[in-house]
């Protein structure tokens, strides 16, 4: 096993980058947790985007739009499993994209603050 170097003055052993990113904070666990709730919103963002357009499309082609409710929560002509698709997507996304900004923006510290220097 490899020992790690201590600061002989306070006795503390030294972090690498790695071990500061894997560190679980409060910080790190609101950060990834609003980056999965944008995630889900742009999701939803999308879906009514895509809705919009299928609604204009039939009513330019003169077809009635009928419109099912999903789980109670919005009603839409496209199907529910698209909804679910894209919200899971988007939080999954949220997840990932949380994650790789907090390494670059707290650990490699290349945000645009650095850049203006």
């Amino acid at each position: 096993m490899s020992k790690k170097k201590t600061n002989k003055k306070t006795n503390k052993k030294n972090n690498t980058s790695g071990e500061v990113a894997n560190k679980l904070s409060a910080k790190k666990v609101v950060y990834v947790i609003l980056t999965i709730i944008l995630g889900k919103l742009l999701g939803f963002l999308v879906f009514e985007a895509i809705s919009i357009n299928f609604v204009s499309m039939l009513e330019k082609d003169g077809l009635p739009v009928q419109y099912d409710q999903i789980f109670g929560l919005v009603y839409s002509p496209l199907p529910a499993y698209l909804f679910w698709t894209l919200i899971v997507t988007g939080a999954v996304g949220g997840f990932f994209l949380g994650l790789s900004w907090w390494r670059m923006v707290y650990v490699e510290h290349k945000h645009w603050r650095n850049r203006m220097k």
